[in-house]
């Protein structure tokens, strides 16, 4: 069974406001009086005009610093949402969280299907060759600045295949065996 709070902030059809309810008192609430209240309470339930509601409950963290999570279970799971340390929560922010547990998911994109390696090395020459461009045997420097190019062009960390980068890098170790000075 849920923990009761000691704070409700709901929507008044009558007042067409919110209203703080600390029984058995009731409080017209602004963005001020919530600012002002925030700091007495460490828990409140929160009712939107849309029907929407959750709870609210400040957190203590290991240094000291106290913020504000949402919390409501939706379809059997507890949900969590971050509200801040509690100087810039207003009521519109808690009516936008409101509607945020209940908004559905936004829908998954279609992934594109896996790239293929585009580079085959076979532990020849003419692969060598062929994966560096290269009609003949080229110098030193000439392999070192196409190797250059084509770690550029292939490394997994700038969005290249690893398949590809190991059939450059095995390339570049064959044809350093040919190349002159």
């Amino acid at each position: 069974m849920p923990k009761r709070t000691e704070f409700t902030i709901a929507w008044s059809d009558a007042r067409q406001a919110c209203e703080l309810d600390h029984t058995p008192f009731l409080f017209p609430l602004t963005d001020d009086t919530l600012q002002a209240w925030l700091p007495r309470m460490e828990a409140f339930h929160f009712h939107a005009v849309s029907g929407e509601s959750f709870t609210a409950r400040k957190e203590t963290k290991q240094r000291g610093s106290a913020y504000w999570y949402a919390y409501k279970r939706v379809a059997g799971k507890l949900q969590k949402k971050y509200l801040g340390d509690g100087t810039n929560i207003t009521l519109n922010l808690l009516a936008s969280v409101a509607r945020a547990f209940v908004a559905p998911p936004e829908p998954k994109q279609a992934q594109p299907p896996p790239r293929k390696p585009t580079l085959q090395f076979t532990r020849t020459l003419a692969s060598a060759l062929a994966i560096f461009g290269f009609a003949t045997v080229p110098t030193k420097a000439k392999l070192t600045t196409k190797y250059r190019e084509l770690v550029k062009q292939h490394h997994p960390d700038v969005g290249g295949l690893h398949q590809d980068m190991v059939a450059v890098n095995l390339a570049y170790e064959y044809l350093k065996r040919y190349v002159s000075p």
